[in-house]
């Protein structure tokens, strides 16, 4: 299939596999979507402009969270005071990441080591969930189905104080704190084309103090606003996609989506989490370092 937008030729078998292989990972670990549809744009796919990989990046996330969102919401599983003033910033915050991209990121060049180094720290991040300790989700959901459902509800929202009830116990924060949040998280996953749900989810959990069990839900809901507006500006300011390739990888990140749920119940996380964190790991020495390692040493890495 030949791309006359950019130029390419493109395999829709592969296209499919690897957009399948994409909405399989995101939906059973939870993360990295937006990273391995770049890779396979950049690197399997060969798109030249660096503007169009970040819009179909986002695009695909997007059609992920779709999906994500009204099951994590059936599970009320969604903090939804919290999504909407986390939504909040992001609206700005998507808007001024993806102008800026667009202006200051335009190119391969510039683009492909900064979204290698991210690459790099989101690796990290998986290796230091896979080897720390955290909260057990499983133990959450036991006590949920001795409920018989999920008691998530919220107690007051006031100008500098929201409180949450959930299982028995408390939580408190200020509104503004999301809000602030919600921007400076829009901002970076806007310009790099990926869906930041790395950024959101610590901040959730280490800042904010909530348990994990809630928070996917909220940072995908999130996540679907940064997306959508973001999406958005890139297509107003002229980034193009190719409409042929994006309904081919929507459909295999729909299945993988909603295969991926009934897999992560046979596989275990620990193991898909380590082998993400591997490739990872070697996507991003590969576009940080990739040329100075061939230059060196006469080995392509991507």
């Amino acid at each position: 299939m030949l791309s006359e937008l950019f130029g390419v030729e493109i395999n829709p078998l592969l296209a499919l596999l690897w957009s399948f292989f994409v909405g399989l990972v995101f939906s059973t670990v939870g993360a990295a979507g937006g990273i391995l549809a770049g890779v396979g744009h950049i690197s399997i796919f060969g798109i030249p402009q660096a503007n169009s990989i970040k819009l179909m990046n986002q695009l695909l996330i997007l059609t992920s969270t779709l999906i994500s969102v009204p099951s994590y919401w059936k599970q009320r599983r969604v903090i939804f005071i919290l999504g909407f003033l986390l939504g909040i910033g992001s609206i700005i915050g998507a808007f001024v990441g993806s102008t800026l991209s667009y202006k200051f990121l335009p190119d391969l060049k510039s683009y492909k080591p900064i979204f290698g180094l991210f690459t790099l720290v989101v690796a990290f991040k998986v290796f230091y969930d896979v080897f720390s300790k955290g909260k057990d989700i499983r133990d959450v959901e036991k006590r949920i189905e001795e409920k018989g459902r999920s008691d998530l509800r919220t107690r007051g929202v006031s100008l500098f104080r929201v409180e949450l009830a959930f299982l028995g116990a408390s939580y408190t924060f200020n509104p503004i704190t999301p809000i602030v949040a919600g921007f400076v998280v829009a901002v970076i996953s806007s310009a790099l084309g990926v869906g930041g749900g790395f950024l959101l989810v610590p901040f959730m959990v280490s800042v904010m103090g909530l348990p994990m069990f809630l928070v996917p839900g909220t940072s995908a809901l999130s996540i679907l606003v940064t997306m959508t507006v973001s999406a958005g500006n890139y297509l107003n300011l002229g980034a193009k996609i190719d409409l042929q390739l994006l309904v081919i990888e929507v459909l295999g990140v729909m299945t993988g989506s909603l295969l991926g749920p009934h897999l992560s119940r046979v596989l275990k996380e620990r193991k898909l989490r380590l082998a993400l964190g591997i490739l990872l790991l070697y996507i991003g020495f590969g576009y940080t370092l990739g040329a100075w390692i061939e230059r060196t040493f006469g080995i392509r890495l991507l």
